[in-house]
């Protein structure tokens, strides 16, 4: 990661698609962004939802930075370089934070934030999300399906049972596991599936709160 605040980042260096995109507004449905425009009636949950999902737009296509400095305002409570000021008690903490997490996880080995290396530190992040998180149990079940999908080797299934113990997966061993996925290409290959469908679900959970279901 290149660490630097979002105004000063070269936005060129990604895909042409992204700037089509000018800002987490164009991301409301066209009758809210109308509404927006003529009564300025935006929810903060919407607004700052918004944003998170800006923020995963541009992980999808790589710019996991943009997807860091959009996000480290609405889940850390402190003024930072990268980020800004802090949105303290806001509605989208917990879709932030998890977000967070999963820019760190995107890190992988290399040592970022703070000096931590990106595994550690995207459990870190996953630590602070809330444990009532709708997406917590979603996730765990998604992984099992997915699993069941995969064609593992006995090899294969029996590190990835010894990564993910006795519990069902959670954000922790499915991240344990990334960390280990040079073990082979089928675990390489889950670990991606998971992460993609990991971003869309929390992309369709926070498009609830700002457009609705």
């Amino acid at each position: 990661m290149l660490y630097q605040a979002y105004n000063e980042l070269d936005h060129s260096r990604l895909p042409d698609v992204i700037e089509s995109i000018n800002g987490p507004e164009d991301l409301f449905c066209e009758e809210l962004a109308r509404d927006a425009r003529v009564n300025t009636y935006i929810t903060k949950e919407q607004e700052h939802n918004a944003d998170v999902m800006l923020g995963l737009v541009y992980m999808m296509v790589g710019g996991v930075d943009e997807a860091h400095d959009l996000v480290l305002p609405y889940s850390w409570p402190c003024e930072t370089i990268w980020g800004g000021p802090p949105v303290l008690d806001s509605p989208a903490l917990g879709n932030a934070t998890h977000c967070h997490a999963l820019v760190h996880r995107m890190e992988g080995e290399h040592p970022g934030e703070l000096g931590m290396i990106g595994w550690d530190n995207a459990n870190f992040w996953f630590s602070r999300v809330p444990s009532k998180h709708e997406l917590c149990h979603k996730f765990s079940l998604a992984c099992q399906s997915l699993e069941l999908e995969h064609k593992f080797s006995s090899r294969d299934k029996e590190f990835c049972d010894k990564v993910k113990g006795k519990k069902p997966w959670n954000w922790t061993s499915i991240t344990n596991l990334c960390s280990k996925s040079d073990q082979s290409s089928e675990i390489a290959a889950f670990c991606n599936r998971i992460h993609n469908l990991e971003i869309q679900m929390l992309f369709d959970h926070c498009n609830s709160s700002v457009n609705g279901s």
